[in-house]
């Protein structure tokens, strides 16, 4: 007696029904139900998606990090730049209204970067008989490293103009994270230093045969009738300022950062560049800012 398996079943049960009369019914074939082989992934093949899944993970984590890192330095720049362009600001405003003539300079610091004058600008709150502000620019706070502007009411009875330029008791904060300042005086021919010995005109101690306030030089400019005719007077000033911010400078020393902005600074870019007490996350903060004053 012949015996029928599973598949001579469905094979007979396929030749009596037609398909096209399941169809047009709506129902599935018989055959539909056959069942076939489910194939999976291996270990393997797993093992492998997950490494690259991992390594496409670890690629975008260091994209998004360098992005954050950029954006951080980027605000720290800022920051810096910031205020040591708000600091140029407010000397060009008080320069452009100096007073220079016969019996009143401007005078620079001959043992540190600083500046010191009498403005038209109007006096502190107060003052009483008011005629001129006399304003003063220099390093101070802890470690030299704010840039600071000192300020003081010089009135109509105050005779000597030279003596009262550095009558400035009332002191504020410009800028902060300051680790350079050096002030060039330009002629016509050269530049100095205005921590240099006054020679050939530029600048000196005795102004109009009147001694000037002790430790500061004054400035030889167009304006006085009585050094007309003189070769190698002061035309300008410019101004250099090397500025980070808060966060930067508290990676470092700020003597040892100090000590990389010397006189020159045409050449603090190439000593940032070259510094080696500087890390490089503070080097990429710091910004190099110069702005030049005609004199009157």
């Amino acid at each position: 007696m012949k015996t029928f398996s599973i598949y001579d079943f469905r094979l007979a049960i396929g030749k009596i029904f037609d398909r096209r009369m399941w169809a047009r019914r709506g129902v599935f074939h018989p055959s539909s139900f056959i069942l076939r082989p489910f194939k999976a992934f291996t270990i393997l093949e797993l093992l492998v998606s997950m490494a690259v899944l991992a390594m496409i993970l670890v690629m975008l984590l260091q994209v998004v990090n360098g992005i954050l890192q950029s954006t951080k330095t980027q605000s720290q720049q800022m920051d810096s730049a910031g205020a040591a362009r708000r600091m140029l600001d407010v000397m060009q405003a008080d320069l452009s209204k100096a007073i220079v003539g016969e019996n009143a300079a401007i005078f620079v610091n001959s043992s540190s970067p600083g500046l010191a004058f009498l403005t038209a600008r109007r006096g502190p709150t107060g003052s009483v008989g008011h005629r001129f502000l006399a304003v003063q620019y220099g390093l101070g706070g802890t470690n030299n490293t704010q840039l600071t502007r000192s300020y003081g009411s010089s009135s109509f009875a105050n005779t000597n103009l030279l003596l009262d330029t550095v009558n400035t008791p009332t002191n504020s904060v410009l800028a902060d994270g300051i680790l350079g300042f050096q002030i060039r005086v330009l002629t016509s021919s050269s530049n100095y230093a205005s921590t240099g010995t006054p020679s050939a005109n530029w600048a000196t101690n005795n102004y109009n045969n009147v001694p000037g306030p002790g430790g500061w030089n004054a400035l030889l400019t167009g304006s006085p009738s009585f050094a007309a005719g003189l070769p190698n007077r002061a035309r300008a000033l410019q101004i250099w300022v090397a500025a980070v911010d808060k966060q930067s400078l508290q990676l470092v020393s700020a003597t040892s950062a100090q000590a990389v902005f010397g006189t020159d600074p045409t050449a603090w870019q190439s000593s940032v560049d070259t510094s080696t007490n500087l890390p490089a996350p503070v080097k990429s903060c710091i910004r190099i800012l110069t702005k030049t004053f005609a004199l009157p």
